[in-house]
């Protein structure tokens, strides 16, 4: 072991060759290649040491185990979203900003959505949750309130990056006859024009609809809650 901690691979005369540093760093860009191709579903250690030419304890020297490594690779990911500033327009708007912000730098790694919710809350989810409470806290929401209506967002976001990754790349399937189901039958024609961002921004301004409704029925009852 080197003093910067990693082990090359032997040669196959059994010599090893002369050792280079490894740094955190490297391996978690390394990882995120890695992952970009594979998915983080088939993200392995081994699979990381082969991609470094370095032997799997290089690794472990720098990274404690799989878990601590995609902690790493999470926090790396989701320091790229950046979150809108106050003044950029009203909470609709900084909620929609962050969310397509969001939805960009998570959509290029399939199965990184189930991947956080095995890892829960890293350093930079908890940057990001607190972003988005933030914004619902600014719109009006009480404490209960901005913590529910956070919650059905990041459930919907959660599902349409789980639907989208695990649908990248497979073809449209072939048209089935549905004569017998009308509501099927009708509605076919429309499919071929739908792509994945027309189901995300309407499921999307489905929620803040709703929630500017509840927004405005809290509203509307605050009169009567301060003079019962």
């Amino acid at each position: 072991m080197t003093a910067g901690g990693a082990l090359e691979k032997g040669t196959g005369h059994g010599a090893s060759r002369p050792a280079r540093r490894l740094n955190e760093q490297e391996i978690v860009t390394a990882a995120l290649g890695l992952a970009g191709r594979v998915g983080f579903d088939n993200l392995s250690m081994r699979g990381l040491a082969e991609e470094l030419d370095v032997t799997p304890m290089a690794i472990y020297y720098h990274v404690g185990n799989k878990k601590a490594l995609l902690a790493l690779v999470t926090d790396s990911i989701l320091g790229r979203i950046r979150v809108p500033d106050p003044d950029v327009g009203d909470w609709t708007t900084r909620l929609l900003l962050l969310h397509e912000e969001t939805s960009r730098v998570l959509s290029p790694y399939p199965g990184i959505d189930a991947m956080m919710i095995d890892l829960g809350l890293t350093a930079q989810g908890r940057r990001l949750m607190d972003a988005n409470i933030r914004i619902l806290l600014d719109a009006g929401f009480d404490e209960r309130g901005a913590l529910l209506a956070y919650n059905v967002l990041h459930s919907y976001g959660v599902g349409r990056v789980t639907i989208e990754s695990r649908l990248r790349g497979r073809p449209r399937p072939a048209t089935s006859d549905v004569s017998s189901l009308p509501a099927l039958e009708r509605i076919r024609g429309a499919v071929p024009g739908l792509h994945a961002a027309d189901y995300r921004s309407f499921g999307y301004d489905a929620i803040v609809r709703g929630l500017q409704d509840l927004l405005a029925d809290q509203a509307a009852r605050e009169p009567d809650d301060q003079h019962p």
